[in-house]
């Protein structure tokens, strides 16, 4: 059923006067055209597609063989667009040229020339004797040219308020297309970048790996060679470099973990040389060392550190398994002043790499203590949830700034300056971190299919994240007791599997 057309024939067979009868099909005609066009560009997203339906719809509703419509964006990056019907080359040439220009020129927002106003348009086809300017948005607005009607009828005042109201049906449709539009082209950049932060990392990983390893065995053959020296005079200086290097690689498993790029190139091509090579390298190391049985060991090296390493899923009692790992990390937080309450109950065994489980439960908890000042409270439940499992680490520390919280788990993105993290040592209070911690974590929940959450309340006494906690309780000025801090500020990890 068509309500405007039943309403147009009962108003044919009523007993209205003539002029009434008039008034009233002008109205439905109207508002039918409205209808029409509405209808039809409610549907498109793209702007060459939007002006081309406009412009057919309204010259077939005024009975117009001819005309044009051309958008341009203020913008450089932008670039005109014009859809026209019966216009001759050259004539495009010239809107295309003289439009611009137009536009540029102060003018009210919306509105259709007058005639003298139309004769200044030396870039106008002779045959256009309607023209209306509008205004998309701030940087984009246009000029519909309409020729004259197959009648050869002028257009009326009526014509106008008509088409004033189409090109506001033609505006929303433009804002949201070029919404879309920008929406779009910050996505394709958005990946663009993207892809080159990927690229980059990926690269300062494998170039990073090679190094960090060799390091690792120069240092070890340094204690080895220093042996016979007073440990007082190296041992400190050496320590000092293994601490830092041990940093370097935590990094780089992180990188690896995130890249999900376990068996490196160097892996492959250090692997083939030794396949290619093994037999003049037994030879040669017979010769030197007399023991030919080192190549099998130069091999297991190579495995060890270059090898690739499988994440097989396993069942494993979540509640043992978390109290086994906080007690192998307990020794590197026994400086801290803390209590650390582990609450669990029996559940199902839950299926996934002990690996990934291990780095989720020690980064989770290792995360709670350095946001926590001494004499604070850290509660670590495995607890059934219908028919799953929920691991929560659950600190009463400073809490997390509604906009860094939102920001979490995209990467890189440390919720204090990063220089906080060179005065400091993992597990103390304000650490900080390199950023990948909370990245690595949830690529682990999308790969082995778990859900992993926060929320957080920043503490109160400093809301900011410029702002700065003494790290112990009875150091803040604002807490006449430790349960004043407990409730002024928390963080809530929960991992569901």
């Amino acid at each position: 059923m068509d309500p405007l057309k039943d309403a147009k024939t009962s108003s044919k067979t009523s007993s209205l006067p003539e002029a009434a009868q008039a008034e009233i099909d002008r109205r439905l005609f109207h508002l039918k055209t409205l209808y029409d066009v509405s209808r039809e560009l409610l549907g498109l997203v793209e702007i060459k597609a939007i002006l081309k339906s406009f412009l057919l719809m309204t010259l077939g509703n005024f009975g117009v063989v001819e005309g044009f419509i051309l958008t341009h964006g203020s913008r450089s990056t932008e670039t005109s667009e014009l859809v026209n019907i019966g216009i001759q080359e050259q004539e495009k040439s010239s809107l295309l040229a003289g439009i611009p220009d137009f536009l540029k020129i102060d003018h009210p927002a919306n509105g259709i020339l007058s005639q003298e106003e139309r004769r200044q348009l030396k870039f106008l086809p002779p045959a256009i004797n309607c023209v209306m300017r509008f205004v998309v948005d701030d940087d984009c607005s246009g000029v519909l040219g309409l020729g004259p009607k197959i009648i050869e009828e002028p257009y009326s005042d009526e014509d106008r308020n008509l088409l004033e109201t189409l090109v506001n049906n033609l505006i929303v449709s433009l804002k949201n297309a070029r919404s879309t539009e920008a929406l779009k082209n910050a996505y394709e950049e958005l990946a663009i970048l993207n892809r080159a932060k990927d690229k980059l990392i990926h690269h300062l990983s494998h170039e990073m790996q090679t190094p960090v390893a060799v390091l690792k065995t120069s240092l070890t053959l340094l204690r080895r060679n220093l042996s016979s020296v007073p440990e007082d005079q190296w041992q400190r200086t050496v320590e000092r470099a293994g601490r830092q290097l041990q940093r370097l690689v935590d990094m780089q498993i992180e990188v690896e973990d995130i890249l999900k790029h376990p068996v490196t190139q160097s892996y492959h091509i250090i692997s083939r040389l030794i396949d290619q090579c093994a037999d003049e390298l037994e030879v040669l190391i017979a010769e030197q060392d007399g023991d030919a049985a080192i190549i099998e060991r130069v091999r297991e090296r190579i495995e060890e550190i270059f090898g690739p390493r499988e994440a097989v899923p396993e069942d494993i009692v979540l509640e043992e398994f978390v109290k086994e790992r906080i007690k192998k990390i307990e020794p590197h937080f026994s400086h801290r002043h803390l209590e650390l309450i582990i609450d669990t109950e029996r559940t199902a065994p839950v299926r996934i790499p002990s690996g990934p489980l291990e780095k989720l439960v020690i980064g989770l908890v290792k995360n709670a203590i350095e946001n926590t000042p001494d004499e604070g409270k850290i509660e670590v439940k495995v607890k059934n949830r219908d028919s799953a499992v929920a691991l929560t680490v659950h600190d009463f520390g400073v809490g997390i700034v509604a906009e860094h919280c939102k920001h979490i788990f995209e990467g890189f993105f440390p919720t204090q300056e990063t220089t906080e993290y060179s005065t400091k040592n993992p597990y103390y209070f304000n650490a900080g971190g390199k950023g990948a911690d909370l990245l690595r974590l949830k690529i682990f929940s999308e790969r082995f299919d778990f859900r992993l959450d926060v929320s957080s309340s920043r503490c109160r006494y400093i809301p900011l994240s410029t702002d700065i906690c003494p790290g112990k309780i009875s150091k803040c000025q604002y807490c006449q007791s430790i349960e004043d801090c407990h409730g002024s500020g928390e963080t809530k990890f929960t991992a569901v599997f």
